[in-house]
């Protein structure tokens, strides 16, 4: 074919074509309000860059975007993700991982600002894909641009280089394979080699949980830290930045600076949670907020208008009546006020200068009670002797001898490893003998059989240690008085109930295996 004749057929091509291209080429995404065709989320765009999305409750989330032809690219600005959405060629509809919105009234454009060179919003997909490898430095320069996600990745930094180096009380779990897991070899023992694994996975969890339920606050960070963060709340808030800053003064024993955070938290959209938190404190001045180390428990009744526990009453001996009836009990440590729960952990209340207590665990924070009348005069709480578990059996070691030659550890383990294999009954008689020998979390655990399995023998067990004991001061007294024994036992019942129809109702497995479980 001549040169020039393809070129003119080429040229005569384009012409044909040309009038179908303005149909191809998206609407521009009109700035105004999209409503969620499921649901009461809105997504606001203000400009050719931005837009947040609100949805009541919850604190709005920003976002920095970007269309390209019928897509509209958004990063998340609050939690340092992006995304890409599918516009419809009338640009009046938005679908996909926000939901599917819809054009509801259209307003005028906010002026954009191109970002500055080199800063973090001129390239927002890499510095968020980069945030988690900056350095403290980088992430307050992206901060400073208010880039909430960048906030908290500084600030998690922070509690990361806090946490490094606590020493932990559980062992390393053993993670390499065993000889009896070892296919092929004299050794190999596939029931011996499932403990194995279940043993390793089961200190696996508990170190990973350790600091979630050690009951304790998280380790708090330097005062120069905790300022620079509050200055940042301040000058830059964000809903959930600052709801974080208020955490870690609140886990700082610094009141003032979480009652700040939490006011910048609650006025940039932060939840009504928030904001309820943040009002309860609002009425006391600096001075009142202070902590006062406690001398001796609290007496009477108290109330909060927030936090998990909305009325506590303090009686004798530590015992502690919560609304709904349940009895725990207080004891001193630290100069706060530590209400064990059934769940492994505490309650804390912080006494103010103010002589209100102040909720500083995860299900009360903020929480502020106040004497509300009640008893005046309470006994003293008695001190339990409690045997620490040591960690005298390591990992690798036969667990079955270590619990003979009466190292807890060993018992410990083996009861584990029958309540891991759905076996609480033969988890029972390892757990009593931590019980007896003092170990609180054995004689936890042995209510956690009654919990799973209904055995009336337990509660009479605990109660057998603390006569057999003849001082009151045997842990197993502790847990036998404030154990709500009859309600464990219906949602035992319960549980049994429920375990043989949803055994029928489940599919059959795979060669038709047979249950090992009593």
């Amino acid at each position: 074919m001549p040169h020039s004749f393809r070129t003119r057929l080429l040229a005569l091509l384009a012409l044909l074509l040309l009038p179908a291209l303005p149909a191809m080429a998206a609407t521009p995404l009109a700035c105004g309000t999209y409503q969620a065709v499921d649901g009461g989320a809105r997504f606001i765009v203000e400009s050719t860059h931005q837009a947040v999305r609100i949805y009541d409750g919850q604190p709005p989330t920003r976002y920095l975007i970007r269309q390209q032809g019928q897509t509209l690219h958004a990063a998340d600005l609050s939690n340092g993700f992006s995304a890409d959405y599918t516009l419809s060629a009338d640009g009046k509809r938005i679908g996909g991982l926000l939901g599917d919105y819809v054009l509801e009234r259209t307003a005028r454009c906010n002026a954009s600002p191109a970002a500055p060179a080199n800063s973090c919003r001129a390239d927002i997909d890499g510095c968020m894909d980069s945030a988690y490898s900056a350095t403290p430095v980088q992430l307050k320069q992206w901060c400073q641009e208010d880039l909430p996600f960048a906030c908290e990745r500084l600030l998690s930094s922070y509690v990361e280089q806090a946490r490094t180096g606590q020493p932990s009380n559980l062992p390393e779990p053993d993670l390499a394979e065993p000889a009896v897991c070892r296919e092929g070899t004299p050794a190999f023992d596939e029931a011996a080699c499932r403990a194995a694994a279940r043993e390793a996975l089961g200190l696996a969890l508990a170190k990973a949980m350790a600091g979630t339920l050690a009951g304790g606050p998280a380790p708090a960070l330097p005062a120069v830290q905790l300022d620079e963060v509050l200055q940042l709340c301040q000058r830059h808030p964000d809903a959930g930045f600052c709801g974080k800053v208020a955490d870690a003064h609140l886990d700082a024993g610094r009141y003032p600076g979480a009652r700040e955070a939490l006011q910048q938290a609650c006025a940039a959209g932060g939840e009504e949670r928030t904001c309820q938190r943040a009002q309860a404190l609002a009425a006391l001045d600096v001075a009142d907020l202070a902590a006062v180390a406690a001398t001796a428990l609290p007496c009477g009744d108290y109330a909060a208008s927030t936090g998990l526990m909305d009325a506590l009453s303090f009686a004798d001996q530590g015992l502690v009546s919560m609304s709904g009836n349940s009895v725990l009990r207080a004891r001193l440590e630290g100069g706060a006020v530590r209400i064990r729960h059934d769940k492994g952990g505490d309650f804390v209340l912080q006494p103010l200068a103010s002589g209100q207590l102040l909720g500083v665990d995860e299900w009360n924070r903020y929480a502020l009670y106040q004497r509300t009348g009640g008893t005046t005069h309470c006994s003293a709480p008695v001190a339990y002797a409690e045997t620490p578990l040591q960690q005298d059996c390591p990992a690798g070691t036969d667990t079955q001898a270590c619990c003979a030659a009466g190292k807890l550890q060993g018992c410990n383990t083996l009861g584990h490893r029958k309540a891991l294999a759905g076996d609480w009954a033969g988890a029972a008689p390892y757990y009593q003998t931590l019980c007896r020998a003092g170990v609180r979390a054995g004689c936890e655990n042995l209510r956690s059989v009654y919990e799973h399995t209904g055995d009336e023998d337990i509660p009479g067990k605990l109660l057998a240690l603390c006569k057999q004991d003849g001082t009151g001061r045997h842990v197993a007294c502790d847990l036998y008085e404030t154990t709500d024994w009859a309600m464990l036992g219906m949602g035992a019942r319960l549980m049994q109930a429920v375990e043989p129809a949803a055994a029928d109702d489940a599919p059959a497995q795979a060669g038709n295996r047979t249950s090992h479980r009593k």
